[in-house]
């Protein structure tokens, strides 16, 4: 289940390209259980899980690691929103990110790998209405709900995986969430001690299930789509009821 920094190779420059562009734009603007799975949604495992010789998905348990917290948030249209509308009902892989990132292992990496599993769950009867795509921001300070709007609409068509680009008030809002997700965070700072910009951190991606447990943990090393592709349908077999319509807050 190797192959995160094969993966990574070149993922840097649409995103960082995109980006730009997104920023540029952006300070211009300043329920009952379902039926069981119908057997189109059990079909037999795609043939890139296959060839990347992971076992068939729903023959396996995805342990629970730790309980999803909860925090007050910004949705992309500057709304108050919890965490937890994001984080639950649906089977979700969220990653925490900042827009300015260009560290190929990092950020980069995490946004090809989510268009890939977007695009692939679209074509999946199991996945498409069951996953949610979450990316949460770093970088209050930099990433206004004005940027995310911006990333979420280049992302979402009608009809599809939804994914959804959350910020937050400021980095004390922030912090605490960060710190129980074990998501270490440090700012680079130039010789007069101002902040050059640029956020160490190591890319990690979280699968929840429906319940809100952390049930899966993938660094650069372990993230492919094959990878979360196949873990998020294991979760979906588990949870047929799942439901990646965002509920009305």
């Amino acid at each position: 289940m190797t192959g995160g920094a094969r993966h990574a190779k070149g993922a840097g420059a649409p995103f960082a390209a995109f980006v730009g562009l997104a920023l540029l734009l952006a300070a211009l603007l300043t329920a009952p259980l379902a039926a069981p799975l119908r057997a189109a949604e059990t079909r037999a495992l795609p043939a890139n899980a296959a060839a990347a010789h992971l076992p068939r998905a729903g023959a396996y348990v995805l342990q629970r690691i730790q309980r999803m917290p909860d925090a007050q948030l910004l949705d992309a249209e500057g709304r108050a929103a919890q965490l937890s509308a994001y984080t639950r009902g649906a089977v979700t892989a969220l990653a925490f990110f900042y827009a300015h990132c260009v560290d190929p292992a990092g950020c980069p990496l995490a946004w090809s790998t989510f268009e890939t599993v977007a695009r692939d769950a679209n074509d999946d009867p199991l996945l498409k209405s069951r996953l949610r795509l979450v990316f949460a921001s770093l970088d209050p300070e930099h990433d206004t709900p004005n940027v995310m709007r911006l990333l979420q609409s280049s992302e979402n068509e009608a009809d599809r995986v939804p994914w959804a680009f959350i910020t937050s008030r400021s980095l004390s809002d922030l912090s605490p969430l960060v710190a129980q997700m074990g998501q270490d965070i440090a700012f680079e700072t130039d010789q007069a001690g101002r902040r050059s910009g640029a956020i160490n951190h190591m890319l990690k991606v979280f699968l929840v299930d429906p319940d809100g447990w952390v049930r899966e943990i993938y660094s650069a090393a372990f993230l492919t789509p094959e990878n979360l592709l196949n873990d998020a349908r294991t979760l979906a077999m588990e949870f047929p009821e799942a439901d990646n319509r965002l509920k009305e807050r």
